[in-house]
């Protein structure tokens, strides 16, 4: 029986265009998409957050829902809307437009958190970190599961334009980097994170700071890099030619999720690379066709 993964955010509707005149409707946001990747994959998915009490935040919860995902910590709120953001595409990378700002997801709260118990994961991205009452709902949670003896997730998956400065964001999320067992980058967030002008540099920085934790980076196509305990190498990847890369990172946290709550042995090396190997399938599987969720690979 995998250990429960229980995932914190923003779930989002994300509005994809379709053609000139039509947007695609896709259910959405990092957390959300992370918590439906676990479950395709046979994992225990729980998802704690807010959206708006609004036909947008139904269809969220119904989607997470229809999803196996467990919504019992996923509240609707009465005097919020749910997150909407306008995915723009162009060459199959992609740029966003928040429409919503503050969203339900922001009001977030401890009161709101579940009881953890020892064996189970936590993951959260930064957006639950820009305002309060999230940011401390979040901290509070990565703390509260650390000491029930979980586990903690953390992928920065940084929106710099949402927060008020650099500085703001850089001294936060370093904050929660501080507290995850296992970090989730990519090499523009790591080098931007640790002023450091390469990713050889930057990598070299973060792992003599924490050699204790996981530290991934994704690199596309090229697979992922990591280091655990003394132990780095680069995982290669699969290339296929993308059509949307919008879910890619999501899909790859999801992957290793799964894998790392099925193994109590993941940080043998053995296992530990092949867990990373699948979740490198999962982000280039996500890669082939529109939309963050809709591209989630199910159990082999």
């Amino acid at each position: 029986m995998p250990n429960r993964i229980w995932v914190l955010g923003d779930a989002v509707v994300d509005l994809i265009p379709d053609g000139e005149q039509h947007y695609l409707r896709c259910a959405g946001g990092a957390p959300a998409n992370v918590a439906v990747g676990v479950a395709r994959l046979g994992g225990d998915s729980a998802f704690i957050g807010r959206v708006g009490q609004d036909p947008l935040g139904e269809f969220m919860q119904q989607t997470l829902q229809q999803e196996n995902v467990n919504t019992d910590f996923m509240f609707l709120d009465p005097q919020h809307r749910t997150s909407t953001v306008v995915v723009g595409l162009t060459h199959g990378e992609r740029s966003f437009t928040f429409m919503v700002n503050p969203s339900a997801d922001q009001f977030l709260t401890v009161s709101d958190l579940p009881k953890f118990h020892a064996g189970e994961w936590l993951h959260c991205c930064s957006i639950a970190l820009i305002n309060e009452p999230t940011r401390t709902a979040t901290l509070s949670a990565m703390q509260a599961i650390r000491d029930a003896g979980g586990n903690v997730s953390f992928d920065p998956n940084l929106r710099e334009n949402l927060w008020q400065s650099q500085d703001e964001m850089k001294s936060v999320v370093l904050q929660a980097v501080a507290l995850a067992d296992v970090l989730k980058f990519s090499e523009e967030e790591l080098t931007l994170l640790t002023n450091c002008d390469s990713l050889e540099k930057a990598f070299d920085k973060i792992t003599a700071l924490y050699p204790q934790k996981l530290i991934i980076v994704t690199l596309g196509k090229d697979g992922a890099l990591y280091h655990l305990q003394g132990k780095k190498a680069v995982i290669a990847g699969k290339a296929l030619q993308p059509i949307d890369t919008t879910g890619a990172g999501d899909a790859f946290v999801g992957g290793l999720l799964a894998g790392l709550s099925q193994h109590a042995d993941w940080q043998q090396t053995t296992v530990l690379e092949q867990i990373i190997c699948q979740a490198n399938a999962c982000g280039a599987l996500a890669t082939t066709a529109k939309g963050a969720m809709s591209t989630l690979p199910n159990q082999a």
